[in-house]
């Protein structure tokens, strides 16, 4: 381990760092994610966030090649997809994310929604609105969506 998810690691609670994305059914595959990372559970005691904070599910961190490494918020959702709630907990989990990455490390940013049911059009139009998009360090991003099952590498592209 080194660099970013080094630094990352050396500042979680042991207890929240896992080796999976999965809740209540829905998932996001590892496979082909770069490496090496560190997958912080943010529903879990010790978290970086309060225990009565907005929270996403995971903070993906990972080292890459060509900079710092990526920093990724992800929200699992099997049920109803509601965009605007969606986008306030990938925020909470963004404002963890500035806690524990130090700000000499460029990353890439990458706040993810997956999801296990089924997205309508208005849904997926609606996740893209500028209001829905996901602020760290200073710029916005619109959020990603990823169904259940597939790579996380596909996103982080």
């Amino acid at each position: 381990m080194s660099g970013l998810v080094r630094r990352v690691h050396a500042n979680v609670d042991c207890r929240c760092i896992v080796t999976r994305i999965r809740k209540e059914g829905c998932r996001a595959s590892l496979e082909d994610a770069p490496e090496p990372y560190v997958i912080v559970d943010l529903d879990t005691p010790g978290s970086p966030l309060g225990p009565s904070d907005e929270r996403c599910d995971y903070l993906f961190v990972a080292n890459a090649a060509d900079l710092a490494g990526w920093v990724a918020p992800l929200e699992l959702k099997r049920g109803k997809f509601d965009a605007g709630q969606i986008a306030d907990q990938l925020q909470a989990g963004a404002g963890a994310a500035e806690r524990l990455v130090p700000p000499n490390f460029a990353v890439e940013f990458r706040p993810i929604a997956v999801f296990g049911g089924g997205t309508t059009k208005a849904e997926r139009i609606e996740a893209q609105k500028k209001k829905n998009w996901v602020r760290f360090r200073g710029s916005a991003r619109e959020m990603r969506l990823m169904k259940s099952g597939q790579k996380l590498a596909d996103q982080l592209r």
